[in-house]
């Protein structure tokens, strides 16, 4: 019989959620960087010695 912690999970249970978390939260991360990426492409927030768009206020 499986020896089982706490939390009732055996060790093998326990490794596979923390894979799936841990990929989960990488997943998460890049994703997060690539839409911060297409923002900045859209609309970046420095436009060096250009000025600021009118229409910057909207946004």
């Amino acid at each position: 019989m499986a020896e089982s912690s706490k939390t009732g999970l055996t060790e093998g249970e326990a490794r596979e959620i923390h894979s799936l978390l841990i990929q989960g939260w990488a997943f998460s991360v890049f994703a997060s960087m690539g839409a911060h990426i297409l923002v900045w492409l859209w609309r970046p927030l420095v436009y060096g010695n250009q000025i600021v768009p009118p229409d910057w206020r909207f946004f």
